[in-house]
């Protein structure tokens, strides 16, 4: 008979410390599957939490390769779209520009005509040009007698000017222009400079 056998039997003959003893050990027992059972059920949780947590950050990791691709595709996009409006734009532009050389090679097959038509050539030419530029937003700055202003004027070189009360343009060497308002390429000039 083993040991926990005798106890029993033992215990048995006196019913009241039999009830408390097997209440003792029922209640320590179901202390101890309730630990254990606690700690199953915690280990679960939290691998299951964890699992949740991966999948999402999985999840969160597909959306942000998508995004980036989708970011890439577009940035090429709106480059290649770029692109296609710059390349349109310059065609439109030197195909105007097309008509203005075959002025020019018309002009210059009157080499040998008089100079009224050829000078009459030039200015259809140059008249030409003012409409593209015009259709363009490109005006010409006019420098001719204005003061001097570094924002729009190149200054080629200074020249003392008697009769002057402040600076002034006295000669144009190439001339500027604007583009839409804003500075396209200024223009060289010569300035003139009260005396001192």
């Amino acid at each position: 008979m083993s040991a926990e056998d005798r106890t029993s039997n033992e215990a048995t003959s006196d019913p009241e410390a039999a009830r408390a003893e097997a209440t003792a050990i029922q209640d320590g027992d179901a202390t101890e599957l309730d630990a254990a059972e606690l700690d199953a059920a915690v280990s679960a949780a939290f691998e299951q939490e964890i699992a949740e947590a991966r999948r999402k950050a999985d999840e969160n990791w597909d959306r942000f390769l998508r995004a980036e691709a989708e970011l890439a595709n577009a940035r090429k996009a709106a480059e290649r779209a770029r692109n296609e409006a710059l390349a349109r734009l310059r065609r439109e532009l030197l195909t105007r520009f097309l008509e203005i050389a075959d002025n020019l090679d018309r002009a210059s097959a009157f080499k040998e005509a008089d100079r009224e038509a050829l000078l009459e050539g030039l200015d259809s030419i140059r008249r030409e040009v003012a409409r593209v530029f015009e259709r363009e937003g490109v005006s010409r700055i006019e420098a001719e007698a204005a003061a001097f202003d570094p924002q729009v004027h190149d200054a080629l070189g200074v020249v003392p000017m008697p009769g002057l009360e402040s600076e002034q343009v006295v000669q144009v060497e190439r001339a500027g222009y604007l583009l839409d308002g804003e500075l396209l390429r200024p223009a060289r000039v010569v300035v003139g400079r009260p005396p001192d």
